[in-house]
């Protein structure tokens, strides 16, 4: 539950950087006395579907690497140096350069055709496009779901685009008034210090380093069980939560 609520909350305390981000595109599809407020629900609703499935692709490619190749430490340490890099990137410590899905040019065509529509759910497919689009917080969030179970990722990850609906929808202005951006550095600034935790519960993992601090909140953000795993559900080289791990218990 923790988890939920941490994905929950870096999509609110990131609407500011949402309206900045999708608030061009908004404008776009709005056209004057021919938008009602449930065609900017629709568009939120698109994009948390898209969150949703990328969080579960991410979350299952987690899993492979856990629950199959005992790969727990290895994948701590990759999502803790993303969300380092990530999180650094939104403080504009470092500049990143995401793939740009949107150069597509089937991906331009459905576009296009979604503008160009009349229906009144045309909202809802256009923002399951443009959910797509690489985003720094929403790969922040994708790097946190990668260490989830599938569930808590997907579901997640849906948490994180509903959370930014105030915002998109009716809150835009009294969103800038409480400076969100300014929040949102202070969130990316929390996740960069989260990455760097995750990082030393990896490398603790494979037996390099010493527990980090908070290692009991660590282990409630990055559950070592997967439902319906063999082994009482826990990834092979765990322990239960019991028992005390041993540095290499894992790989």
């Amino acid at each position: 539950m923790l988890s939920l609520y941490l994905f929950a909350v870096l999509g609110f305390v990131g609407s500011g950087h949402c309206i900045g981000m999708c608030g061009p595109f908004v404008m776009s599809y709005t056209r004057p006395g021919r938008n009602r407020w449930y065609s900017h629900v629709l568009y939120g609703l698109g994009r948390s579907t898209t969150y949703a499935l990328m969080g579960l692709i991410v979350s299952s490619f987690g899993q492979v690497l856990q629950g199959w190749l005992g790969l727990r430490a290895s994948l701590l340490v990759l999502a803790g140096i993303v969300m380092i890099y990530l999180a650094l990137g939104q403080l504009r410590l470092l500049r990143i350069k995401l793939p740009a899905i949107q150069n597509w040019r089937p991906y331009q065509t459905s576009l296009g055709r979604l503008y160009a529509s009349d229906r009144w759910y045309r909202t809802y497919p256009l923002g399951t496009l443009l959910g797509f689009i690489p985003c720094g917080l929403t790969a922040i969030a994708l790097s946190l779901a990668m260490t989830q179970p599938i569930a808590i990722a997907t579901v997640g990850m849906f948490l994180f685009g509903l959370a930014t609906l105030p915002a998109m929808v009716g809150f835009g202005l009294l969103i800038q008034r409480l400076k969100v951006p300014r929040l949102e550095r202070y969130m990316a600034g929390v996740m960069a210090i989260l990455g760097v935790l995750t990082l030393w519960m990896g490398m603790h993992r494979l037996g390099w380093v010493s527990p980090p601090p908070q290692s009991a909140l660590l282990m409630r953000l990055h559950p070592t069980s997967l439902p319906g795993a063999p082994n009482g559900g826990h990834l092979p080289g765990h322990p239960p939560h019991h028992q005390s791990p041993t540095p290499h218990g894992d790989r």
